[in-house]
């Protein structure tokens, strides 16, 4: 027996059709998007290139700030066409070729690779501040730092490099630099050595510079030990000052300089000279810079081969003093004096105010020397304890002295 069909109206089968139509139709929608609705999309960190680059190196200049560059961008179109937007083909530049010397330029950020069917709505930068200085070139010396204790008590008594190096790179960097530096580890080194060191370039406050090309970058360093001491400085003038005038005291500060050598050297050095300061027609106090010479194998050590001399010159003052006996010295074994002519002399010194005015009587010794003298008499020259730089005259210049 056949099966019974349900038969489906007419009415129903049009409202199935009608739903099949409106749902294709979402799907379509839902799929290609409606072609005349515009969306917006956002695409961001996009690398920003600068072109052209070489140009500046053409012409001795370089960028001050070498770092990376993005941009943010939203373009407008059909959800269709966004999503036809391949973004491995959009790029962002900046040009560098016209610029032709030092200084800050706003430069203009363009976008390439979008295709024609989006709008760029959108972009952040749309420029870039871009600074650029003259490449410059500089010969530099090298200071040898030194770190740790060699062994034995010994100590670096010369850290030197006879090689300068050239520093190219921004003028801006380059009047940055305070010193270009290597740095020796002499931890437990035992003997002179030579060492191959890598170069560094520095600013006043201890931070390094790193834009900056150092030639050679790497330089040798003979390091010498030995034994230090402390020694002191001996000044000493030429010349005469104006007339009228007097040095009063050479001054050296420091007085002492430390000094290193081989100690078999070093035990033999006492004072280190220095050549003496020519005071010539001065008429006032003056100080000089002076950078001493040290002992041959020997060497300064934390730059105390400087020393400041101040010599002191004034107009000299006149100061007399009346010494109420008079002495002999060196008097022969059992001999006595049996008179001298003169008890009291009168002493006038002629210096600096502040040393006569330091002065009494009593600090002032007047005597005669009688050595290799025999019984007799004789007249002798008095003479005084007082430097003979101090001592103008003395009256009388000479007294009788009878030796029994």
């Amino acid at each position: 027996m056949a099966a019974n069909k349900k038969k489906i109206s007419l009415h129903e089968r049009l409202i199935r059709l009608l739903a099949s139509i409106g749902i294709a139709i979402i799907l379509w929608f839902m799929v290609n998007g409606n072609a005349d609705m515009l969306i917006t999309q956002d695409f961001n960190s996009i690398p920003i290139t600068l072109t052209n680059v070489e140009s500046l190196t053409e012409k001795n200049l370089v960028l001050t700030d070498d770092k990376n560059y993005y941009l943010n961008l939203q373009v407008k179109g059909t959800d269709k066409n966004l999503r036809n937007v391949n973004m491995k083909e959009v790029t962002a530049e900046v040009d560098l070729s016209d610029i032709e010397e030092k200084g800050i330029y706003d430069l203009e950020v363009e976008v390439k690779g979008l295709a024609n069917s989006v709008i760029i709505s959108s972009m952040n930068p749309t420029s870039l501040s871009i600074e650029v200085d003259n490449i410059i070139k500089e010969a530099l010396d090298v200071v040898i730092l030194v770190e740790g204790k060699p062994a034995r008590d010994l100590s670096v008594i010369s850290a030197e490099s006879l090689e300068q190096v050239e520093v190219e790179g921004p003028e801006a960097s380059i009047a940055r630099i305070d010193k270009i530096t290597v740095t020796a580890d002499v931890s437990g080194l035992e003997s002179d050595t030579t060492r191959y060191l890598e170069v560094a370039a520095y600013d006043a406050t201890g931070d390094p510079i790193t834009d900056l090309e150092i030639l050679p970058n790497v330089v040798e360093v003979e390091l010498v030990l030995g034994k230090t001491k402390s020694i002191g400085v001996i000044p000493s003038t030429t010349g005469n000052p104006a007339n009228g005038y007097i040095v009063t005291g050479v001054q050296v500060e420091p007085s002492k300089v430390l000094i290193g050598a081989k100690e078999a050297l070093l035990n033999t050095i006492e004072t280190i000279p220095m050549d003496p300061i020519d005071v010539s027609g001065q008429s006032k106090t003056f100080t000089r810079d002076v950078n001493l010479t040290p002992p041959a194998g020997c060497y300064f050590l934390d730059d105390s081969g400087k020393v400041k001399v101040t010599v002191s010159i004034e107009s000299p003052v006149e100061k007399s003093f009346t010494i109420d006996k008079v002495s002999t010295r060196n008097l022969g074994t059992g001999l006595v004096v049996a008179k001298i002519k003169d008890s009291r002399v009168v002493v006038k010194l002629e210096g600096a105010s502040g040393i006569l005015n330091s002065l009494n009587a009593s600090q002032i010794e007047a005597f005669v020397d009688c050595t290799n003298l025999a019984p007799g008499e004789y007249e002798l020259p008095i003479q005084t304890n007082l430097s003979q730089s101090l001592v103008k005259s003395i009256t009388p210049a000479k007294t009788t002295v009878i030796i029994e």
